[in-house]
């Protein structure tokens, strides 16, 4: 006999609200063991959304994982705590899953009627999180769960653990730490799992064709504004279906796939890319409460005690300005005009401190290799720089504000020079990072640098 939780329908019957019975139904895995008569078999408890009935098939389904082919199997009992039934609706049970040991359920597993919406599925996962790792073990995770719980697992269990305990936390300093005890040790496990994946889908703006920067803005009592630091969000293969329906309401996003790779070093490479070049700070990962920074991720290059022309050229301030502008896409709103002023001074500030890089063609710099190659080149060699038609002047100069953006268009043996913006405009009109998608650009004026530099010193 499974024990009455009845203290708890209070919660069940808000998440799923009282419904005229469906044909379909979802249980979402709080707990299982061995049968003792059967050991293939698997006694599972856990919460039924809809009517379940003995001898149904039913399919399971593991949230992390994305499977092409069903896996199904049939209930071969049910209980509830007043005893055994041939059926049970909107309440827990203990089901009997034929062959349920051979099928690798853990805590979390959905079993559900092949015809259960989404939406349901979900909500089915993610009280079962909640009953099993948040109510039942209070957020301790079992060596058995770490081992079969994925990222995102770990990840929705984090977001309820932290639901929960918030408001408790803000009250009592010795709940705020282990709060954030509990944030540790579970996003280190995230971030274990998190590089072992095959891929993962990040969150792009259709503006800038460049990873959506996720950044709130405040206003305080004396209206002035800040701005919270940018994330980028990544969401699992698993969840794409879901998120897609989510987003699609809202044009402003895209998605894009980052695939691994053999070495298990794309994803690393990739988040290390954006904290890098784009000025983003930490990461979302299957929601906004699990926000990892850069420094807890990944190993961010240390220039300290080095000399300046040793120091690879990169604009992060200016990129993150420049897309969380140009991102807002059409300044229909007062508040999008107000937040566009904002980050494009904060993007003029950036600009005039920066150094950019200039592609350029050395001529009979091969020819010189080839005669003398013990010689050290001296920069009196004749070069072109890259240039196309100007705005205001005759013609526009091409720099990018970083490496990975320039070899990206001119390959890796590309030469080039560092210049700043106060020695090029008075010649040229510059262009910063040009390419496929003109709004990941900016293009700069001598007249309006000038405007822009008595405007913010």
């Amino acid at each position: 006999m499974i024990r009455s939780r009845r203290n708890k329908m209070g919660l069940f019957d808000f998440l799923f609200g009282k419904k005229k019975q469906d044909p379909s139904f979802t249980l979402g895995v709080v707990n299982f063991f061995k049968g003792d008569d059967n050991p293939s078999d698997l006694m599972i408890v856990g919460f039924v959304k809809g009517t379940i009935k003995v001898g149904d098939e039913i399919v399971v389904t593991k949230m992390s994982c994305v499977t092409e082919t069903p896996v199904k199997t049939n209930v071969l009992s049910l209980e509830v705590p007043e005893g055994e039934v041939q059926e049970a609706s909107d309440t827990m049970v203990m089901a009997r899953v034929q062959d349920g040991a051979k099928l690798d359920i853990y805590k979390g597993t959905v079993l559900h009627s092949e015809n259960a919406p989404d939406a349901q599925r979900y909500n089915a996962y993610i009280t079962a999180l909640g009953i099993a790792f948040v109510n039942e073990q209070e957020g301790k995770l079992t060596k058995e769960d770490c081992e079969k719980l994925a990222a995102s697992d770990i990840s929705e269990i984090w977001q309820l653990y932290y639901k929960v305990h918030a408001e408790e936390a803000k009250r009592f300093e010795a709940k705020q730490v282990l709060l954030n005890y509990k944030r540790r040790e579970l996003y280190k496990l995230i971030r274990e799992k998190l590089f072992l994946l095959d891929d993962v889908y990040v969150v792009y703006s259709v503006e800038t064709d460049e990873p959506y920067l996720f950044s709130h803005a405040s206003e305080d009592e004396k209206g002035s504004l800040s701005v919270t630091m940018p994330m980028a969000q990544l969401i699992p293969s698993s969840y794409m279906h879901y998120h897609k329906e989510t987003y699609k309401k809202d044009e402003i996003f895209d998605f894009k796939r980052i695939e691994n790779g053999p070495d298990k070093e794309g994803i690393r490479n990739f988040i290390r890319d954006l904290f890098i070049y784009d000025g983003i700070r930490g990461i979302q990962y299957c929601g906004e409460k699990t926000t990892i920074l850069a420094e807890q991720l990944v190993d961010l290059p240390r220039y300290k005690g080095m000399d300046e022309k040793e120091i690879p050229v990169t604009n992060p301030n200016v990129i993150k300005w420049l897309y969380l502008a140009r991102q807002l896409g059409k300044l229909n709103t007062k508040d999008k005009k107000t937040l566009s002023q904002v980050y494009l001074y904060q993007f003029y500030e950036a600009l005039k401190t920066a150094k950019f890089i200039a592609p350029m063609r050395l001529h009979g710099y091969d020819q010189l290799l080839e005669d003398n190659p013990q010689t050290e080149i001296e920069p009196n060699i004749p070069f072109d720089l890259a240039m196309q038609t100007g705005k205001t002047k005759e013609w526009t100069l091409k720099v990018y504000t970083d490496w990975k953006r320039l070899r990206k268009h001119y390959g890796e043996d590309c030469k080039a020079l560092i210049v700043t913006l106060d020695e090029q405009l008075e010649y040229y009109d510059v262009v910063i990072n040009p390419g496929d998608h003109p709004m990941a650009a900016a293009t700069i004026t001598e007249e309006l640098y000038n405007e822009v530099k008595k405007k913010t010193v």
